[in-house]
């Protein structure tokens, strides 16, 4: 059994949260620590003005977010060429989609852009938080960048519009309540099946529990023995959510990543919940 690695080049004895959610220093940044990311409501989805500047819609619709306010103005003309496609556009801002790299257009994600500098990248309430994995990144940096799709997209469009990117803030619509995600990453090597272990704190209240897998062929992913899932050949990724009872707190479970052939597989636990 080899240790977990959570986002950033981090690793973990064994993916303990009550020893994880310790390390936070209580404050929101868009910082990374050991995998735990702090959730923070976007202030301008809230403003008087939300329908106006087409932003009420997106709290219907959307499930986890990233977000990003740039110090600058936007050009919607400059940003526009990064959407696959345009869903409403004004003279103030942009929603659509817009494809993730190496990924196929069943991975795009939402984008809304405002001239005021405002980039929110998002996917929908029906899609898993493991959705946001992004294992190609993850696999081509030789397993040292664990990056987040939705962070990835924000880049681009930062990129794409000129204004500096110094990383994203996250936060799931479906869950005001929820005050942290935790992302766990377990990978393997070609003919190596392997494994880390997760033990969750009863005294928080748990929103989300998936799974993401992910390989440059067949991967497979398992929890406590059980197969939950494998991946189609070729370069392929899937998710889902987990039960309440598949992964009850105050226990060890064992997550196993499984490659089925001489390449690597990739396994993320991905947790939204609230520290009292």
């Amino acid at each position: 059994m080899r240790t977990s690695h959570a986002i950033k080049p981090r690793y973990l004895l064994i993916a303990i949260l009550t020893l994880a959610l310790s390390l936070l220093n209580g404050s929101i940044s868009p910082a990374h620590k050991d995998g735990v990311l702090a959730l923070e409501r976007p202030a301008f989805v809230d403003a008087a003005d939300a329908a106006e500047i087409g932003v009420a819609s997106i709290a219907s619709e959307a499930g986890i977010s990233a977000y990003y306010k740039a110090s600058t103005t936007i050009s919607l003309s400059a940003v526009r060429s990064a959407f696959r496609t345009i869903e409403t556009e004004t003279a103030d801002y942009i929603i659509g989609s817009v494809p993730v790299a190496n990924y196929p257009e069943s991975e795009d994600a939402h984008v809304y852009v405002h001239t005021s500098g405002w980039i929110l990248a998002y996917y929908l309430a029906a899609d898993p938080v493991g959705k946001i994995f992004d294992w190609r990144v993850y696999h081509n940096t030789g397993r040292t960048n664990i990056t987040t799709k939705l962070e990835n997209t924000l880049a681009v469009v930062a990129g794409q519009a000129g204004v500096a990117f110094s990383g994203g803030t996250y936060y799931d619509f479906r869950y005001p309540n929820a005050t942290h995600m935790m992302l766990i990453v377990e990978w393997a090597a070609p003919n190596t099946p392997d494994s880390c272990q997760v033990n969750l704190p009863g005294s928080y209240a748990y929103y989300e529990r998936s799974w993401s897998v992910g390989g440059d062929w067949t991967a497979e992913y398992w929890l406590d023995g059980v197969r939950i899932a494998v991946t189609s050949s070729g370069w392929h990724t899937s998710e889902g959510t987990l039960t309440a009872s598949q992964l009850l707190p105050d226990q060890f479970h064992t997550i196993e990543c499984r490659p089925t052939t001489s390449y690597h597989a990739y396994c993320g636990l991905a947790l939204v919940y609230r520290v009292p």
